[in-house]
């Protein structure tokens, strides 16, 4: 990351009160990983955070850490006074001190009875978001068609996205992008090492887990030294004391287990060892005996590997 980008987003984190994560769908289960643990970092700065990504399913929420936060927002203490059916009934509204207390005129629109009670209503609006972390966007056009929240991708927020490979479009104030990475969590790991974020052994599950669903469990074809050193990283803050990490280990051992049983099970419920007879064995050994003995065939290969010519 350059130098000033990274200075103006550790500025940006240290003021903003409310943050959003917000994940592409295209994400999968490696970006909910980068997410969910860029999501558990934040809070452990005592921000307001919230994250929007698509439901995982049963097996992948077992397997990450704060999946029960997604979608959830944090409420502000401000009170949102609600007038259904405004445009066809208000004109304007004004509000005075009347001593201690604060009096909210509604003024009706000309030719309509105005409000009445029976359409007001009461809320506690959402905090308003101050800085966005995107992880797996690629273009601003899927950013709009997956989040309908204008305020949360605001030109006024600063907005930082997390990408593997180069990025066409620029659309945000900071792209933090690897083009040798291999995946989400595997970026997100190096920006929060850039930007030393807070690190702990649900974090670093969290990330490790991604990287290694995303690489086929660091197989050679899809991983490159890279991968290597960043788990190797995330390893050094916890990643394999989780209590996660130890499940996973278990459930590898007992499906593993479970495989070897069922190779080694007959498909037969009553199976049935074919008895050689002591003839047939006689003949096979007298076969296997002659075989032994009869010197073996030589088949002359092309000229260049022929002595003899």
């Amino acid at each position: 990351m350059d130098q000033n980008f990274k200075e103006k987003t550790l500025e940006n984190i240290t003021k903003a009160e409310a943050v959003s994560v917000l994940v592409s769908k295209a994400g999968g289960f490696d970006g909910l990983a980068a997410g969910l643990a860029l999501y558990l970092s934040l809070t452990k700065l005592e921000k307001k955070v919230n994250i929007l990504a698509q439901a995982p399913t049963v097996s992948d929420a077992r397997r990450l850490y704060g999946v029960d936060y997604i979608g959830k927002t944090e409420k502000d203490n401000n009170l949102v006074i609600v007038i259904n059916d405004a445009v066809a009934t208000v004109d304007k509204v004004t509000y005075f001190l009347d001593k201690n207390k604060l009096k909210i005129v509604i003024h009706p629109l000309a030719g309509s009875k105005g409000a009445s009670q029976e359409q007001i209503t009461y809320e506690q609006s959402a905090r308003n978001t101050e800085m966005v972390f995107l992880i797996g966007y690629k273009t601003k056009e899927e950013l709009e068609q997956e989040i309908t929240h204008e305020q949360l991708i605001s030109s006024d927020n600063w907005i930082v996205n997390i990408n593997i490979g180069n990025l066409d479009q620029k659309f945000t104030q900071v792209t933090f992008s690897n083009p040798e990475g291999k995946s989400l969590s595997e970026v997100t790991a190096q920006m929060i090492r850039e930007l030393a974020l807070p690190l702990d052994e649900d974090i670093s599950y969290n990330l490790f887990a991604g990287i290694a669903q995303k690489t086929n469990n660091f197989s050679p074809y899809h991983s490159n030294s890279s991968c290597f050193e960043i788990a190797s990283w995330l390893m050094k803050f916890g990643a394999g004391k989780a209590s996660l990490a130890q499940n996973a280990t278990k459930l590898q051992a007992g499906q593993k287990a479970q495989s070897a049983t069922n190779f080694y099970t007959s498909q037969s419920p009553n199976p049935v060892f074919e008895h050689v007879s002591d003839i047939d064995e006689k003949v096979i050994n007298a076969d296997s005996e002659q075989d032994w003995l009869t010197p073996p065939k030589i088949y002359k290969g092309s000229k260049s590997f022929d002595r003899e010519n």
